[in-house]
C-alpha cells in the first residue's frame, strides 16, 4: 500500500505511543554509539575489550529500554499511576543493576574475561548516546497541549 492510500495526514495528529517512539529513536541512537564504542574497545583492548563494550551496550539496552515499555504499559492509567510506576521501575532497575554491579565486581572470571574499562566506558557512552536519541525522539512527538475526547486511532 503506497502511503498516499492511507489517507490524509491530519495536521497535528497526535503521536499515538509517544514511548514506543521514544524507544525506537533512542535504541537507534545507543545501537550506533554501542557498535562504535565496541569497535574501539576490539582496537584498544583486545577481545576482552569487546566483551567488555558489548555487555555495557546490553546492560543500557536492557536497563534503559525496561523503562520506557514499562513507561508504554501503564499509558492508559492516571497520571498518579503512570508516576508512580515509573518510579517504581527507575528503583527496581537501580537496584537490580547495584546488585549485578555488586556480583560482577567479586567476579573473577569476569576480570578474566572482560575488560571492565571497556565496560563502564562503553556503558556511559551508549547512556549519551540513548537519552541523546530518547530527547531526540521527544523532540520530534506530536503531544497536544489539551486532552483530547476520544482515542487517536491513526
Amino acid at each position: 500500500m503506497a502511503p498516499s492510500d492511507r489517507g490524509p495526514k491530519v495536521a497535528g495528529q497526535a503521536t499515538r505511543h509517544p514511548a514506543l517512539a521514544m524507544l525506537r529513536g533512542a535504541l537507534v541512537a545507543g545501537l550506533v554509539v554501542g557498535v562504535n564504542a565496541a569497535a574501539v574497545s576490539a582496537v584498544a583492548a583486545g577481545l576482552k575489550g569487546l566483551w567488555g563494550a558489548l555487555l555495557g551496550l546490553l546492560m543500557v539496552i536492557v536497563f534503559s529500554g525496561a523503562g520506557l515499555l514499562a513507561l508504554h504499559l501503564s499509558r492508559r492509567t492516571s497520571p498518579t499511576m503512570q508516576l508512580a510506576l515509573a518510579m517504581a521501575s527507575y528503583t527496581g532497575r537501580i537496584a537490580i543493576f547495584g546488585g549485578l554491579l555488586a556480583v560482577a565486581m567479586n567476579s573473577d572470571s569476569l576480570g578474566e574475561n572482560v575488560d571492565l574499562t571497556a565496560l563502564g566506558i562503553s556503558a556511559i557512552v551508549v547512556v549519551m548516546g540513548w537519552m541523546a536519541g530518547e530527547i531526540w525522539a521527544w523532540s520530534h512527538l506530536r503531544v497536544p497541549i489539551y486532552d483530547l475526547d476520544h482515542e487517536v486511532t491513526a
